[in-house]
């Protein structure tokens, strides 16, 4: 007679447990992240959607993520033939920060002609930071060119300034 007991199959109920448990953390991680809206390197007042006009009167529409991503949009692209700007932005002051993005220029025929590098450094202002203020330089890079590499050489630098209001939702 033998003393040893029937083997179950867990393999399935230890995945299923682990998927399960793996799945409510990451969702838990995600919901207070969104719930805090922010983090010491993105604060919650920078995050948001900006109107910004230029000093050479341009408009564009500026987008600060909660996890650090820029996007741009500018009144300039359909006569200039460049696309949208998308890069990264970061805390660098109590209410300043930071940004690089990337955006393309094409020729007539919509050929790249070449990529431009934005640097900014944004300073907020008003209540819940509904305000900005700051310049920018744009370097522009031949196509073979690593805008992302510190030791590349831009053909043409052009530099201005900017002011933009936060876009808030109408009650």
């Amino acid at each position: 007679m033998s003393n040893s007991r029937p083997c179950r199959n867990y393999t399935w109920g230890v995945y299923l447990f682990f998927v399960l448990f793996t799945s409510s953390l990451a969702v838990s991680a995600l919901a207070t992240e969104a719930r805090a809206g922010g983090s010491d390197k993105y604060p919650k007042c920078f995050i948001g959607t900006y109107l910004v006009e230029e000093g050479s009167g341009t408009k564009s529409i500026w987008s600060l993520g909660s996890r650090g991503i820029i996007l741009i949009t500018s009144s300039a692209q359909p006569s200039l033939n460049f696309s949208d700007a998308q890069g990264a932005w970061i805390r660098t002051g109590k209410l300043e920060a930071s940004a690089t993005s990337l955006d393309f220029s094409f020729d007539g025929e919509g050929n790249l002609l070449n990529v431009a590098k934005v640097k900014a450094g944004i300073r907020f202002a008003g209540k819940d930071c509904r305000e900005i203020e700051g310049e920018f330089t744009v370097l522009f890079y031949e196509p073979g060119v690593d805008p992302l590499d510190p030791d590349s050489v831009p053909e043409n630098v052009v530099s201005d300034t900017f002011t933009g209001r936060r876009v808030t939702v109408e009650q």
